[in-house]
């Protein structure tokens, strides 16, 4: 017999530190009703959590994904709450249809792989301040904490000893840190000043044709779409998307995707007599440690999922990290297999519309930083626990991740 768990309980600290085994005791109830847990940018201790179904399954998370006409991505909770919403994540169509067509022009592949030398340059510079070689190291009190805000500093033309700001701003937007509400609307506050500010200097900078820093930030300004350019205040917006989403969800990636190589060396030892498996450890480390655990839809009409009939305004939370993890669609999932031969139908960069534009640039950091450590160190050795962070669901990566990198012979 199971144990008895409910879907209330998904809250506690023990199952975010590993949620999987909880996922299954709930699998074949899925969809439930009940959970409350906060959207990105909400403020624990000031707004009020709505109840939701919770979908688990792999083909029910992925039909409430890909039906953006029956499931709103509108957050009214992030809108009435004190942080700004979040672009393209909170929209809808048609005009979440226009600002992809801009920003995927931003993203676009050509304009990421160019980006390669100065992330290079980046990944080595934050080993070089953090790594000694046969010294033990907590790679999340500081390489997997600062590479992503650096990137993102450098990506919006911040000064270089911003990246500590940008970290403050991402953990606190994205609820990974244990902060007061007064704290979390203090940095959500600065951030978003920051960036009106900054927006703005740069775009008067440009008007009189003067060169800029900040790539994405000058490609946001600048790029047009059927004669149509982003607004300041959508510009502004895109930047603190990119920023929070882009250095917090990155840095547990890195951090996991380092868990992988020193718990299992196996994988490890491939990788260095094969550095052309990056990209299958890549996907798999998504599917086995991916950050992103849920997100939540709102229900526009009366709709049946399973066996549950959803009603018109009711919320929903995909979990994609659950999804991850189901046997129907990934025999053995608590297994990390190398040639898996469905790894890329992970969903931890969601699915459909919605699916994440940055995932280019995510991959971006994480090879640069895994070719670097190959090239540098000749093993990676655990020195200590994995403690995984307790906070919240959001998402799935180590509070401390303590290892060894053994210098080469």
């Amino acid at each position: 017999m199971k144990p008895t768990f409910s879907v209330d309980q998904l809250n506690r600290p023990e199952v975010i530190r590993n949620p999987y085994p909880y996922y299954d005791l709930l699998r074949d109830q899925s969809p439930l009703f009940g959970y409350r847990d906060y959207p990105p940018g909400t403020m624990p201790g000031v707004d009020e959590p709505k109840p939701s179904w919770v979908v688990l399954n792999f083909d029910e998370v992925a039909a409430v994904a890909w039906d953006h006409e029956s499931f709103s991505s509108r957050d009214s909770l992030q809108e009435e709450s004190s942080a700004p919403t979040l672009m393209l994540v909170n929209h809808d169509r048609p005009e979440h249809t226009r600002l992809r067509k801009i920003a995927a022009k931003v993203f676009q592949p050509s304009s990421i792989k160019a980006l390669t030398p100065a992330v290079d340059a980046l990944v080595a510079g934050c080993m070089d301040d953090f790594f000694v070689p046969d010294q033990p190291v907590d790679v999340m009190a500081d390489y997997c904490a600062m590479l992503p805000s650096r990137v993102m500093a450098f990506l919006f033309g911040m000064p270089a000893d911003m990246d500590r700001d940008v970290r403050n701003w991402a953990t606190a937007f994205m609820l990974s840190a244990d902060i007061t509400p007064e704290e979390r609307q203090s940095h959500n506050r600065e951030a978003m000043a920051f960036f009106e500010r900054h927006v703005r200097e740069q775009m008067d900078r440009i008007e009189r044709g003067e060169q800029v820093p900040g790539p994405l930030l000058d490609a946001f300004i600048r790029t047009e779409v059927e004669e149509d350019r982003l607004s300041f205040e959508e510009i502004v917006r895109f930047c603190m998307t990119a920023t929070v989403a882009g250095a917090e969800t990155t840095s547990f990636y890195l951090g996991n995707l380092i868990a992988v190589f020193a718990d299992f060396p196996d994988i490890w030892q491939k990788f260095v007599d094969d550095p052309a498996l990056f990209d299958a450890i890549y996907k798999e480390t998504l599917r086995f440690h991916g950050p992103p655990q849920r997100l939540f839809r709102v229900a526009t009409r009366d709709i049946t999922i399973g066996h549950a009939d959803i009603k018109r305004g009711d919320w929903v939370a995909c979990f994609f990290g659950a999804a991850n993890y189901d046997p129907e669609a990934f025999p053995d999932p608590y297994a990390f297999r190398l040639h898996r031969p469905n790894a890329s139908r992970h969903m931890s960069f969601g699915y459909g519309i919605h699916r994440c534009l940055g995932a280019p640039l995510a991959q971006l950091e994480a090879e640069s930083t895994a070719h670097m450590l190959r090239e540098r160190y000749s093993g990676i050795e655990r020195t200590g626990e994995a403690v995984w962070q307790d906070v919240s669901l959001l998402n799935h990566g180590l509070a401390s991740n303590p290892v060894i990198f053994r210098g080469q012979e």
